[in-house]
């Protein structure tokens, strides 16, 4: 084998293990943004459901407020209804959370 035959060949060794070293770490780069988009999409959906759950809160309470009046029995008896919705919302708030990995 001639030197321009072993450099021709060298060459296109060399090129090929470049090639396949480009495309593993193109491969790598794509799943990291891939993963990146996912775990932005996840943090906005735990983030819209936290604004959900403290806007019902706020909707719960005022509502209580308004059928209790000034009976303290009637006030004590919601409020513990009302502190019962706020546990499960933090339970399926949790739960999110796991369900997405975070």
């Amino acid at each position: 084998m001639s030197n321009l035959e072993k450099a021709t060949a060298s060459g296109v060794a060399h090129r090929r293990a470049v090639s396949r070293g480009e495309r593993a770490l193109d491969l790598a780069v794509g799943e990291i943004r891939a993963e990146t988009k996912l775990a932005a999409v996840k943090v906005d959906a735990s983030a819209a459901l936290a604004g959900r759950i403290m806007e019902r809160v706020v909707d719960i309470d005022e509502y209580r407020r308004a059928l209790a009046g000034n009976d303290e029995t009637l006030n004590a008896a919601l409020t513990r209804i009302e502190l019962g919705f706020i546990a499960k919302a933090e339970r399926i708030q949790r739960g999110m959370g796991s369900e997405f990995g975070l």
